[in-house]
């Protein structure tokens, strides 16, 4: 992100300048909601702060590894600082979740994929456990803003086949490399619908599309260069950096202080209204840690909701060689299809390009992981042999194309965030993958292996890979105030003031990435 001298030095405010200021608006969060409610509102003429736990990342090299323990290196390249604990199908562990941590939050080091979930996404649904789930509006409702995101987000990509919905205003994609366009006429050639996956991103000349790290020259459009940039040059907004939000006071009805430590100093700052956009792991922490006499279970959580329903998306990388071998020049991000969302009264979800590429090292990976998992385990001289077929493979066969299932996960009120102190980043998740989530992405992997089976195909993994860069669910939405956190326009059911504008809003996960929803 691009800032003029005046902006920077006028924007970016101390804590004790941010202390000395009466807002309209307190953002906690410059993720994917927090940077969306900042743009429209400093366009309004509100005067916003917003407060980030990371830093102004832009300009910076990106050179650390996704295990690079130091957490100020971390943050310098807009990463999470510390490791999440996770506790799933009881086996605790912590690990380094894809979590963006800076102005843009996790955005900063998305893939960009901006899908709509689909019109039967927001239907009610009954779970296996035989309750149901309710969005607290419809397709109709949201449509006019998934218009208006894809628009603020450049978002290029051609319609989806199978979709009723106009799409026509999206921005045409640069034409698909030679591999790609042989693997679009094999998957039409399989009776599939594919079509050019939505992307926010301009694809200037050079782009390398920026996944898993930051973009440098603004090509890709995360939430800091679509909506930071121009609400800054408002005048409206303001940025308090490395601010890490304590908790929030507040009486029976309103949030009237938000307790923020930031270089040493801890301070109350003061909002007429309060959004919360801390990410579907850690704004229910926030909300737990705000605990008083008036909320004793945490804030906005009469109905005991707040930190359940977590939600991720379950996914197979696959890959995937096209017939022929051809050039590989031009954009990676391509291909997506949607015929198996829904198949056989089953929700699943969709397939998609990651933008990675299978060679030679992948492959052996992948089949020395499937060894491991299989009857053939203990006969462990074999697998120093694996990599005779995986040599063979990338010689005659060439580079495969990786692919990603998008498996939708359903909401359980014992898969949830708690408060964890003695945890590297103060919280934990305690996670169940039931049986019916099992089965269906395994049954998903067989359609998709079935349809795709005059290609040559190899699943990089055999077990359930669940997506820790999709939490959602934490803070639901809803219609009834028993069972749910936030209201149709995303304010908390029991307070006057406190809205949330994560992904911990959603109701279901849908089969597709959520950042375009949020």
């Amino acid at each position: 992100m691009i800032l003029s001298e005046s902006q920077s030095s006028s924007s970016f405010l101390s804590v004790e300048q941010a202390a000395q200021n009466d807002w309209d608006i307190l953002i906690v969060g410059s993720g994917m909601g927090g940077s969306a409610a900042a743009y429209k509102l400093a366009q309004k003429g509100k005067k916003v702060l917003l407060l980030e736990k990371g830093l102004l990342a832009f300009g910076q090299s990106d050179s650390v590894v996704k295990e690079e323990p130091d957490p100020q290196k971390r943050l310098n390249s807009g990463r999470w600082p510390t490791q999440l604990t996770a506790c799933v199908d009881g086996k605790r562990t912590d690990v380094w979740a894809p979590l963006g941590c800076g102005v843009g939050g996790s955005t900063l080091l998305y893939a960009a994929a901006l899908q709509r979930l689909r019109p039967t996404d927001f239907s009610g649904r009954i779970l296996p456990d035989g309750s149901e789930i309710q969005w607290p509006f419809d397709y109709n409702e949201i449509e006019p803003y998934y218009k208006e995101a894809e628009e603020l987000f450049s978002v290029c990509g051609t319609a989806d086949p199978g979709d009723d919905v106009s799409q026509g205003h999206l921005l045409a994609p640069p034409e698909m490399s030679e591999t790609d366009q042989d693997l679009f006429r094999e998957f039409q050639t399989a009776g599939l619908h594919p079509y050019r996956l939505h992307t926010g991103i301009k694809y200037k000349t050079p782009c390398s599309e920026c996944s898993g790290h930051l973009c440098l020259n603004e090509c890709k459009q995360d939430a800091a260069t679509a909506c930071i940039q121009p609400a800054l040059a408002t005048g409206n907004l303001f940025i308090l950096q490395q601010a890490e939000v304590v908790k929030f006071e507040a009486d029976e009805k309103r949030v009237h202080g938000v307790v923020v430590s930031s270089n040493g100093r801890t301070l109350s700052l003061s909002g007429e209204k309060i959004i919360l956009s801390a990410g579907a792991y850690f704004s229910p922490v926030i909300l737990q840690n705000s605990r008083n006499d008036h909320w004793p279970n945490g804030l906005a959580n009469g109905s005991d909701m707040v930190g359940r329903n977590l939600m991720f998306h379950a996914s197979d990388f696959i890959a995937v060689w096209p017939k022929n071998k051809c050039s590989r020049e031009g954009p990676r991000k391509t291909l997506a299809f949607r015929d198996l969302y829904e198949l056989d009264g089953k929700k699943l979800g969709e397939f998609q390009s990651t933008g990675s590429t299978a060679r030679y090292g992948n492959v052996v990976y992948a089949l020395r992981l499937m060894f491991d998992q299989s009857l053939f385990r203990k006969l462990s001289p074999l697998r120093h042999f694996l990599r005779i077929p995986a040599y063979i493979a990338s010689k005659v066969f060439g580079d495969a194309t990786i692919f990603a299932t998008i498996v939708e996960d359903f909401p359980y009120p014992e898969n949830r965030i708690l408060v964890d102190e003695s945890s590297p980043s103060g919280m934990r998740f305690e996670y169940r993958i039931h049986t019916e989530f099992r089965e269906r992405v395994l049954f998903f992997r067989h359609a998709v292996r079935k349809r795709l089976k005059h290609l040559k195909t190899l699943p990089m993994a055999t077990n359930i890979t669940l997506n820790y860069g999709h939490p959602c669910g934490t803070c639901v939405a809803g219609i009834d105030p028993a069972r749910s956190v936030l209201d149709a326009n995303g304010k908390a059911h029991e307070l006057d003031n406190l809205y949330v504008v994560d992904a911990s809003f959603m109701p279901t996960s849908g089969g597709t990435n959520p950042s375009l929803t949020v």
